[in-house]
């Protein structure tokens, strides 16, 4: 029942932080793309950090394609199972989707302990919890990835596991979100620490099946962004924390964090006409 109690706070909390910055938008743009509506909304900046991190908040500000710049975390609260009934509900529900780091040039970092196709393989996942230490040949292809954001583009194929769930596009609903910098002068530097260390992760450092087991050298998505920022602590006067309770960190604890902000909200909806359309919200 506790769980539940908080699962249902931390909800509600995230639709408070959500509506707050869709609250901001203040000017509306429709353009076609991909054969689909994109419905493009300015939201202002209004808060001192907002104001202060001047940045893009996507990669290439002309297209608005690819999400998130350098050290900024992409988030999904809808789970890799959506074959799965009940425990896609419940993962969704209590820890989320999918997280992920965007490194550079248009790269994003991320753990997903996922096949090609979109499944899990058992054999593998045997393997990985018996195999200590890094992965240095990527055997099992499910070490930490770098791979090009294809977050709001089509990538996803007919053949993929979740196509007849979530389509040619990776989630209907996706966030964006900033870590807060209080010395602008170090933001940089902080960022190159995060950033360099998933780097250091990729081909090598193995999905982590067991969430509180065998954590030194494996890591699964959210693991990684809130390991990345909190070794930025380590000689600075920095105070990071994307992960507060302290105990399997969640897409909740990331975008509930006091120490992060929305920057780009995407949903999918069907307007009255019954077509599919796609909003994305963003600082602009």
């Amino acid at each position: 029942m506790y769980s539940i109690g908080v699962s249902t706070y931390e909800n509600i909390k995230k639709n408070e932080k959500l509506e707050e910055f869709k609250s901001r938008a203040y000017e509306s743009e429709t353009v076609t793309k991909f054969g689909d509506t994109y419905v493009y909304h300015k939201v202002a900046r209004v808060h001192e950090w907002e104001i202060a991190d001047d940045r893009d908040v996507f990669y290439d500000p002309i297209t608005r394609h690819y999400p998130g710049v350098e050290g900024d975390t992409l988030l999904t609260f809808e789970s890799p199972f959506p074959y799965t009934p009940v425990v896609h509900e419940m993962l969704s529900f209590w820890l989320g989707g999918h997280a992920a780091l965007v490194g550079r040039d248009n790269q994003i970092l991320q753990s997903t302990g996922m096949t090609a196709n979109g499944l899990l393989d058992l054999n593998t996942m045997a393997s990985v919890v018996l195999h200590r230490g890094y992965d240095e040949t990527n055997q099992y292809g499910v070490s930490v990835q770098k791979i090009t954001n294809y977050w709001m583009v089509p990538y996803r194929g007919t053949t993929h596991a979740e196509y007849p769930y979530y389509g040619k596009y990776y989630r209907p609903e996706i966030f964006a979100v900033r870590t807060k910098f209080r010395d602008q002068t170090t933001r940089q530097e902080h960022i190159n620490s995060a950033v360099d260390f998933a780097l250091d992760k990729v081909d090598r450092g193995l999905y982590n099946y067991l969430f509180i087991f065998d954590t030194q050298d494996k890591f699964y998505c959210t693991d990684l962004v809130t390991r990345a920022w909190a070794q930025v602590n380590t000689g600075s006067d920095s105070n990071y924390n994307l992960d507060k309770d302290g105990f399997i960190p969640s897409d909740y604890d990331i975008l509930l964090s006091d120490d992060v902000y929305i920057t780009i909200y995407k949903e999918t909806i069907i307007n009255e006409e019954g077509n599919q359309e796609i909003h994305v919200y963003y600082l602009d």
